[in-house]
């Protein structure tokens, strides 16, 4: 959906989205990530720097974010749950456990997943899921921003959990949508 040029998966999208990555057995470690940004509203170059030691046995990640800003963002329990089972399924695989490995690898087991790869890993995914489009991977972060703001309606949570300086870059999340607007006329009496 495109609301203020600002690309963002829709609740409908986002669980689609996601179920498809559920069922696939070769998309674990999409499965993973994706949530992982759904559930944290990470930037990707956050994400893709994200060490095993980052997130095994927390309950919030600090994060050095843009402008070198240190941001501590909780992780719900279930995605604490989560991260378990992929770090139980990155054991089973050979890949590395230290707390200085990193939490995603390229699929060649070459080195940590670089940028690059999820953007063009997101758009195979996407394409596959049946959703119409090209989604960016800052595409998650924008539906957390959405999300939030739609949930909690209050801009400053909304601020401090992705870590923006200025307000006005949250700003970005709290447009109407047109079913909010159809609900306004019906308020109205006649």
């Amino acid at each position: 959906m495109k609301r203020q040029n600002t690309r963002y998966f829709t609740g409908e999208e986002k669980a689609k989205f996601l179920r498809f990555l559920e069922k696939r057995r070769d998309a674990r470690r999409a499965e993973m990530l994706y949530k992982l940004m759904f559930a944290t509203g990470l930037r990707l170059q956050e994400t893709v720097n994200l060490n095993v030691g980052d997130v095994q046995g927390r309950d919030l990640i600090a994060i050095i974010g843009k402008g070198d800003k240190l941001r501590e963002i909780p992780l719900s329990k279930a995605i604490q749950q989560r991260i378990e089972r992929f770090l139980i399924w990155k054991k089973r695989k050979g890949e590395g456990l230290a707390p200085e490995a990193p939490l995603f690898i390229s699929r060649k087991k070459k080195g940590r997943l670089l940028k690059r790869a999820v953007q063009w890993d997101l758009n195979r995914w996407v394409r596959r899921a049946g959703l119409e489009g090209k989604y960016s991977p800052h595409a998650l972060r924008h539906t957390v921003g959405f999300e939030l703001m739609r949930k909690t309606r209050n801009i400053r949570q909304v601020q401090e959990f992705l870590g923006h300086s200025s307000i006005m870059t949250t700003q970005i999340y709290t447009h109407v949508t047109k079913e909010e607007l159809r609900h306004c006329a019906e308020l109205l009496s006649l």
